[in-house]
């Protein structure tokens, strides 16, 4: 009986383990649950990317500046304009280019001075003289700067020698254009010119008339200025005593008038 209890214990035992021993054959590890493909990791595996970033940048400006022009200097109320078209400058084509001392910026506005000049004094020294916009040459080496106008009779080469193309000549330099006196000067200078072409005129004591007048005003350039007060002009240079009277006024038109005629 004893042993009929024992084998019947063993035999179970034994039965047991076998069926342990099935059982474990049958079920994977848990190792075994993470292998297989690359899809199944990655379904099984959750990423959490970070957030993308749009990054939107401004946009390259280019700034170009333009200095205007023209702007206006004064300093409570500025202009500023855009470029606009200037009427072309005309530059002087003609003889006067090959002159020592020729400047030629100033040529077309002294032509028309020469134009505007008192018909009186216009009548007598029209189309005899050359109205030169320059500086004489001679005279800068005389005085070291170039004059506001010059007389030249003679036609005076730089250094000095006589006969050049420019004889009987007046020139007006860019100084006294700068200066804003050129009218003046231009009056000036033809008062020499008038002086000159006229010195075969006599006085109705049959004197010449040019020397009287040099007599009666103190020099031929004080005769000069004197002109340029009596055709309305203020700039003098050699004369100190003010405005003509009345006495220098008449003897000047009584000058002009004789010996304008024929």
């Amino acid at each position: 009986m004893n042993n009929k209890y024992i084998f019947s214990f063993v035999f179970l035992v034994i039965l047991t383990a076998v069926t342990l021993l099935l059982f474990n054959i049958q079920t994977p590890n848990s190792e075994d649950l993470y292998q297989g493909s690359d899809e199944e990791i990655s379904v099984k595996t959750t990423t959490t990317l970070a957030p993308t970033t749009t990054t939107t940048l401004a946009p390259t400006t280019t700034t170009t500046t333009t200095v205007p022009v023209n702007i206006s200097e004064d300093e409570e109320s500025l202009q500023i304009v855009e470029d606009e078209d200037v009427d072309e400058q005309l530059l002087y084509d003609g003889p006067y280019l090959s002159f020592a001392g020729f400047e030629g910026s100033n040529q077309r506005l002294l032509e028309e001075l020469v134009t505007a000049l008192p018909e009186e004094l216009k009548g007598v020294i029209k189309n005899k003289i050359l109205f030169i916009n320059g500086c004489h040459q001679y005279a800068l080496s005389v005085v070291s700067r170039c004059p506001y106008g010059v007389w030249d009779s003679s036609g005076t080469y730089p250094d000095g020698t006589k006969g050049a193309e420019w004889t009987l000549s007046i020139w007006i330099s860019d100084r006294a254009f700068t200066a804003g006196e050129q009218r003046d000067v231009l009056i000036h200078e033809s008062a020499h010119a008038l002086s000159y072409l006229t010195r075969n005129c006599n006085t109705e004591n049959n004197t010449s008339f040019r020397k009287d007048a040099w007599d009666y005003f103190g020099s031929e350039e004080q005769f000069a200025d004197a002109l340029v007060l009596y055709f309305g002009g203020s700039y003098n240079h050699y004369r100190i005593s003010g405005d003509l009277t009345n006495e220098e006024t008449n003897y000047i038109s009584n000058y002009i008038g004789t010996c304008s005629e024929g």
